[in-house]
């Protein structure tokens, strides 16, 4: 995979200091999977003093430095340091097949070396070699201004999870309250994966049952843990809603395209109809969860999905979108989609030469399709009344245009 440059963005609010994800508040880097690429930021906020890092030590911060990788003559590692939980082995990143890229803002000519006061970032990427539960450890060198010298202080306790590629998917029936039906959940082993246990667990981290198969008393988010002889995987975020509900909502998806070869995409759901605030949880095509939120960065090229369920448990999956590169979203001025609302027929004029587009739901779904005329007629007879959406590719980029189907 390309390695790609952490974006100094995370907000702090008013802290003076704060790190992200915060071990503290139970919060971990996203989960890898073997052999898969990963990338993920911790995010920390350096304060001007000693203070909020050690309330034992109180004095004027300058900055402070990653120390690199080494061990003493005493078997100690230093530096970025990946513990595993079970064995309590240490390793560094490239031994994981992972690599720790920094972004101090060009703040010193050291890329590790961070001032006092301001936000910086750091990330893990890579592709993982090897399965576990990590304990990740920095060590930096705090210098204190108007004393000589550095003082060590190690920032504790991130977790990063490495699966095994154990699970081909979990297989969803939802609870119905109308019916009087519960909900059920269904693991799929991958190929030639033999579990000696599988159990589910809810939101809670409470177990819930064993086996392939188990019943869900109450909607919401599962996870279920596979073991085999050789390794033992988490694998989380499945929702069962109830489907009793009267539920309205609507989403899509608006890209913003990789650079070849980067891992720069972004994508961001747009939620029409939902009861209550709602929460997004994003998916690679092959199952693994990327992250949560209403936006999602450093995509790469390839397939995702989304999941948003609101308030009462009411959810719509964007089963699939792609993030592509090499295309750039040119001006929605040079193509045109009239009239709007439409009832019977609707035109697309000034399309480019040798584009396609397409005619797609809010939750992802190509109703039409073609491959582009100076001006195309789309006949909207049988089509259902709502908003749809018009997404023209060519050589020149993506655009996309909402339009409103009346009859």
């Amino acid at each position: 995979m390309a390695h790609a440059q952490c974006d100094i963005d995370f907000d702090f609010g008013e802290l003076e200091y704060g790190v992200s994800p915060d071990p503290v508040a139970g919060e971990t880097f996203e989960t890898g999977m073997i052999d898969e690429g990963y990338f993920d930021v911790l995010h920390i906020l350096i304060p001007t003093s000693t203070e909020p890092i050690d309330p034992n030590f109180t004095a004027a911060l300058d900055s402070v430095a990653v120390m690199g990788d080494f061990v003493d003559a005493e078997g100690m590692y230093f530096g970025v340091v990946f513990t595993d939980t079970m064995t309590q082995e240490q390793f560094f990143a490239e031994d994981l097949g992972l690599e720790v890229t920094y972004n101090n803002n060009g703040s010193s000519p050291t890329p590790n070396m961070f001032l006092s006061g301001n936000q910086y970032c750091a990330s893990i990427q890579g592709m993982p070699n090897r399965a576990g539960i990590y304990r990740i450890k920095l060590d930096v060198l705090a210098y204190l201004e108007f004393i000589d010298g550095a003082f060590p202080f190690s920032f504790d306790n991130f977790t990063l999870r490495v699966n095994c590629p154990l699970l081909a998917g979990v297989e969803i029936s939802n609870a119905n309250s109308l019916e009087g039906t519960q909900g059920s959940l269904t693991a799929t082993l991958a190929d030639g994966v033999v579990a000696t246990e599988i159990a589910w667990f809810n939101a809670s981290g409470v177990q819930i049952g064993t086996g392939e198969s188990v019943t869900v008393d109450n909607p919401g988010t599962f996870a279920v843990m596979v073991t085999t002889e050789d390794c033992q995987s988490l694998f989380g975020g499945f929702v069962v809603i109830d489907a009793g509900l009267d539920c309205t909502m609507s989403a899509y998806v608006d890209v913003v395209n990789a650079e070849e070869g980067e891992d720069n995409g972004s994508a961001t759901v747009i939620v029409d109809g939902s009861s209550g605030p709602w929460t997004a949880t994003w998916y690679s095509a092959s199952g693994l969860l990327l992250g949560s939120g209403p936006s999602i960065d450093n995509l790469a090229e390839g397939q995702y999905s989304v999941l948003v369920v609101d308030s009462i448990g009411c959810s719509v999956e964007v089963e699939s979108f792609d993030v592509l590169t090499g295309l750039e979203e040119f001006q929605v001025g040079a193509w045109t989609a009239f009239p709007n609302p439409a009832s019977h027929t609707l035109t697309l004029a000034g399309l480019p030469r040798g584009s396609s587009w397409a005619m797609l739901t809010l939750d992802g779904r190509v109703v039409q399709s073609g491959m582009a005329r100076v001006q195309d007629v789309i006949r909207l007879s049988g089509m259902q009344g709502g908003i749809y959406l018009i997404r023209v590719a060519s050589s020149e980029g993506v655009s996309t245009q909402r339009v409103l189907v009346q009859h």
